[in-house]
């Protein structure tokens, strides 16, 4: 794995008249009922300059397509723009056709093998403001977290990223962590780096960021952990760091920390290298993590 040296270049909007090809989702499914289940996600790079759309897949392979213009009595366009395009990806070619409503852009898809289904199309571009729940496409973490009966982790829900909680210790009791982040191994064994990842549906720009652990009467839970960041068909290194120890037993506790640099992505991964609490196979927990201006 490298070390960090890269600066993002920020993304605005779709807007109406482009000058360079914008990072934007397609998230379709297989089923054309008018609501987008089990989506695929496919990245592309969409260029709009007048009625005319162009790009690239994330085969690099050629998008081309039209939007109508608004109220335009000649084409007989309306207050909402359609749109058509298709694309060749990896050698298929599929058709999205659909309409533009309030800045959403949906609508139908077919393959040329009789595939259809439905799809949003949404800019991917990196904003100012920092991810909440909603904005959380996809949450995994390794297997570590799972299969025992304390080895676990959180679903999505509602809580990921709210800063729930302050820095100073709290005891067990005044923590929900069935709410927001949270990943522990009790009894998998030390596998490091044990990893937890989310997926987001636009970029953002991070460096402060907040992350607890738990002492249980054998010492803190984290020791060392790594934050990486998936940037050009990669993950790379954007710092590590240490996790003070919780000296009070049966006490919650979150950190402050900072990324040596601000770092824009769309994914980012959370890696324990370490712990104290060496009961049994050893043990890992994290929870609440949270980002912060």
């Amino acid at each position: 794995m490298k070390n960090l040296a890269l600066a993002m270049t920020l993304g605005s909007s779709f807007c109406a008249f482009s000058v360079t090809p914008e990072a934007h989702l397609i998230e379709y499914d297989q089923t054309l009922n008018g609501v987008v289940e089990q989506a695929q996600t496919m990245d592309i790079k969409l260029l709009q300059r007048g009625a005319v759309l162009s790009g690239t897949s994330q085969s690099n392979d050629v998008i081309v397509g039209n939007i109508e213009q608004l109220n335009d009595l000649h084409a007989g366009s309306g207050s909402e723009r359609r749109f058509f395009f298709k694309l060749d990806d990896n050698g298929e070619l599929k058709w999205f056709s659909g309409s533009v409503h309030s800045n959403n852009w949906t609508g139908v898809w077919f393959g040329e093998n009789g595939e259809r289904g439905d799809f949003n199309l949404r800019g991917t571009a990196a904003s100012n403001e920092l991810p909440t729940a909603s904005d959380v496409m996809k949450f995994s973490a390794d297997d570590t977290f799972s299969g025992g009966v304390y080895d676990t982790y959180n679903a999505i829900n509602s809580d990921f990223l709210n800063n729930r909680y302050g820095l100073d210790p709290l005891p067990f009791e005044q923590v929900d962590y069935k709410k927001g982040i949270y990943v522990q191994s009790d009894n998998g064994g030390l596998q490091f780096p044990m990893s937890f990842e989310l997926t987001f549906v636009k970029e953002f720009t991070l460096q402060n960021f907040r992350l607890g652990s738990f002492n249980n009467g054998q010492k803190t839970r984290l020791t060392t952990f790594d934050i990486d960041i998936w940037s050009n068909g990669e993950w790379i290194n954007a710092g590590s760091f240490n996790f003070s120890p919780i000296t009070q037993s049966r006490h919650w506790q979150k950190q402050a920390f900072s990324l040596p640099q601000e770092v824009t992505t769309r994914k980012v991964r959370v890696s324990a290298t370490g712990t104290e609490d060496l009961t049994t196979n050893g043990r890992v927990l994290m929870w609440g993590l949270t980002f912060h201006n």
